[in-house]
């Protein structure tokens, strides 16, 4: 069970102790789009304290890759694709697929063995995009 068995536990009791009333949220987390915009802020904020920017100054330009590196696509990969970084899912937890296999549903920009083969991969394609 996770964050969703215990929203609607929480949306139960509310309902029952306040006489039929529905309860009004937030949702937070992947793949909500508010977990990308704080995630995107915060590298906003990293980048500037060490004299770069993550988003081109130069309108014309496109903003720098952000790479998301995640093992569930359903939260992570969606998020990600859906916020326009790249998603790179790895097979080291909730996905474990084949060699070569994707997502059916929620597909990665690359699925990778690990979170260090993840690394590599995205190292790789900056150096590539350079030439």
């Amino acid at each position: 069970f996770a964050q969703g068995s215990f929203r609607l536990a929480l949306e139960a009791l509310y309902s029952r102790h306040t006489g039929g009333h529905e309860l009004r949220y937030t949702l937070f987390g992947k793949p909500e789009p508010a977990t990308y915009v704080y995630a995107e802020n915060l590298l906003e904020t990293i980048a500037a304290a060490q004299g770069a920017a993550l988003h081109c100054v130069d309108s014309i330009k496109p903003r720098r890759r952000v790479y998301a590196v995640g093992d569930n696509p359903a939260s992570d990969v969606a998020g990600a694709n859906a916020y326009g970084w790249t998603s790179l899912l790895v097979r080291t937890g909730v996905f474990d697929g084949s060699e070569g296999e994707n997502s059916r549903e929620y597909p990665a920009d690359a699925v990778v063995e690990n979170v260090e083969e993840a690394v590599w991969w995205a190292l790789e394609r900056e150096e590539s995009s350079r030439v």
